[in-house]
């Protein structure tokens, strides 16, 4: 079946050998009939240096130029294409990863004899490549509750999430809080609609940073309130948050920039567990058993008793109660335990979530999109050994 191919292959190396003293654009490698030439593998020698990727470089720019033909070749036989305003954006996400603009990025490398196109043409291959493997894969990938559950209860952060915001604070005590929920969902709207932040903020805002136009200093995620917290880190550059009640005041946020560092040191885990107290008389353990999944099932099952009854606690793990320790450290979340006893009542103990403090936690659908392109990753790792087996590779 590949005789053909072979043959032809065979054919446009002879054509390449007339041209093999042209210089810097004659053929170095033959990709099923795709050429390689001296000058793109300099110029992907050059890049991956500029890079300061480690390992072999010299091997690593003809693997990447031999993938990169193998992902072009697939994205052809699926007949997917890019615009320009894809590959413009793919290079600007590129750029990001080192703070700066597509331009300023071409600039600096063009100073290294870094061509244009040749940015581009390692750009195109990663987006064509991700299309591709979107396309023939993603329709086969589920992630399960279960699974985002897990991911979030062993979630360990390497990363500290830092952000600039600029801030509308509205005072919210007593009777006055419903006003100013009023007045922040108006305030939004306006925003929405074009209206200056910092002029808002000089007008309505009570907070210290009023005179400034709200603008707050760099912060750590995990030194925000959690409410607060959990209403900014999705935010991009401009966008503007819901309405946060806060103990005394209702604030909006507009984010300003968001950056990650990797942390200096270890988290504190903590533990989110609740303790259950029924009757020592075997038949309601064995109800709690059958009618709890989750820690959010045991409010159903407590609804209508006295509030003692069910108590919920995020503790570091350091300063956990002795006993409840002993008991969580086996215990996986969803698990219970009924071997502590409080006073007369058996305790149906139950490890709702253990790993970093909710602050520092990735949401849900963050986790599921990480556990879904792990899986692509796998995929395309698998697809793209298909592909180089199968390839049709000659040197003139």
């Amino acid at each position: 079946m590949k005789r053909p191919a072979a043959l032809g292959m065979i054919l446009a190396m002879l054509a390449f050998g007339e041209v093999a003293n042209a210089g810097p654009f004659s053929p170095i490698k033959v990709i099923n009939n795709q050429a390689i030439t001296q000058f793109e593998y300099d110029q992907r020698l050059l890049f991956l240096q500029i890079l300061r990727q480690p390992g072999d470089l010299e091997k690593l720019a003809m693997d990447t130029l031999i993938d990169d033909r193998l992902r072009n070749g697939a994205a052809k036989q699926f007949a997917i294409k890019l615009t320009s305003d894809q590959v413009l954006a793919g290079m600007e996400e590129f750029a990001a990863r080192a703070n700066l603009t597509a331009e300023q990025f071409l600039e600096i490398v063009s100073k290294a004899g870094i061509q244009p196109e040749t940015f581009r043409d390692f750009v195109s291959s990663g987006l064509l490549w991700r299309e591709v493997v979107r396309g023939k894969y993603a329709g086969q990938i589920t992630v399960s509750e279960l699974a985002v559950d897990r991911a979030l209860a062993d979630f360990k952060p390497l990363v500290a999430i830092q952000v600039r915001l600029s801030e509308i604070v509205i005072p919210a005590t007593g009777a006055g809080r419903g006003a100013a929920l009023v007045l922040a969902r108006q305030l939004k709207q306006e925003l929405k609609a074009g209206a200056d932040f910092g002029d808002a903020a000089r007008a309505n805002s009570t907070g210290a940073t009023a005179r400034s136009g709200g603008g707050l200093d760099w912060m750590r995620l995990s030194q925000m309130e959690p409410d607060a917290a959990v209403a900014v880190r999705a935010l991009t550059p401009g966008q503007i948050s819901q309405p946060v009640v806060l103990d005394d005041k209702v604030v909006l946020y507009q984010m300003q920039e968001q950056k990650q560092d990797l942390t200096t040191a270890p988290t504190a885990i903590v533990a989110d567990y609740a303790e259950f107290l029924v009757p020592n008389d075997g038949s309601s353990i064995a109800n709690a058993r059958a009618n709890v999944d989750t820690c959010e099932d045991l409010y159903t099952l407590a609804n209508g008793l006295p509030a003692e009854r069910l108590t919920r606690r995020t503790l570091p793990l350091s300063q956990l109660p002795r006993d409840v320790a002993g008991a969580l450290v086996t215990m996986d979340a969803g698990e219970s335990n009924t071997s502590l006893t409080r006073g007369g009542w058996q305790v149906f103990l139950m490890l709702c979530r253990r790993g970093a403090p909710l602050t520092e936690q990735p949401t849900r659908d963050e986790v599921r999109l990480q556990l879904t392109n792990q899986q692509l990753s796998t995929q395309a790792e698998i697809f793209l050994e298909e592909l180089r087996s199968e390839a049709i590779i000659l040197t003139p």
